[in-house]
């Protein structure tokens, strides 16, 4: 959902945002787009179905298994995603199952994937972002008469940064260092870059080794 309307996004600011900084950034934005997560999409089955149909680019087993895998994996309801994944804990010891998601975590992890390819976008095109979730969704819902349906996981703010300030330096928030969060391999493993060495062409390459206590990898 993109918010422009001056009066709906002033409401929004004032009645729904959490704190005053994203207050400010709401009012300080060309633009917002709200990101929606349809909590029960199985309502809109027949209608991608339909579409796949049409399209002709799937095989008539993939659309005749579509329904039934899909109503698995989602696991809407508690009790049934409670039960699906009991049964694929137990069965992941004999052979590899679906890691079933309530149908809000499915929903919010794709809703994030689209938000990330909008602030992409925006930046590729000069256009300034800030991602937010200090906001009461109760409130946002019934001041932009979002039906209960859909869950608001995300906003992102839009606009041109100013030009009084530009040149200064940022005060950037701290950041946990790569080592804490980057691993190679298996988790926990330090990632290591490898270092870069000068043929005799001039070109520079990877050297390719392994450290000595490394056992020779076997590609499957």
């Amino acid at each position: 959902l993109l918010l422009r309307n001056p009066t709906l996004k002033h409401n929004l600011a004032q009645n729904a945002m959490l704190g005053f900084g994203n207050i400010q950034r709401l009012h300080d934005s060309a633009a917002v787009a709200v990101f929606l997560s349809d909590l029960t999409p199985h309502k809109r089955l027949d209608r991608i179905l339909e579409l796949e149909t049409n399209h002709g680019a799937r095989t008539g087993n993939y659309l005749a298994s579509l329904p039934i895998a899909t109503t698995v994996l989602l696991g809407e309801g508690t009790m049934a995603t409670w039960m699906k994944q009991t049964a694929t804990e137990a069965l992941s010891a004999v052979q590899p199952m679906p890691t079933i998601d309530s149908v809000e975590a499915w929903s919010f992890k794709n809703a994030g994937l689209m938000a990330q390819t909008l602030v992409l976008a925006a930046v590729s095109h000069g256009i300034g972002t800030c991602v937010m979730e200090g906001y009461d969704v109760r409130r946002a819902r019934r001041i932009l008469r979002i039906p209960e349906r859909y869950g608001v996981p995300l906003m992102v703010v839009m606009g041109y940064d100013y030009e009084e300030g530009r040149g200064e330096e940022v005060k950037r928030t701290p950041r946990l260092e790569e080592r804490e969060v980057v691993f190679g391999d298996v988790f926990g493993e330090a990632l290591d870059w490898g270092e870069e060495e000068e043929d005799d062409g001039g070109e520079s390459s990877s050297s390719g080794k392994m450290p000595a206590d490394t056992p020779d990898k076997t590609v499957i």
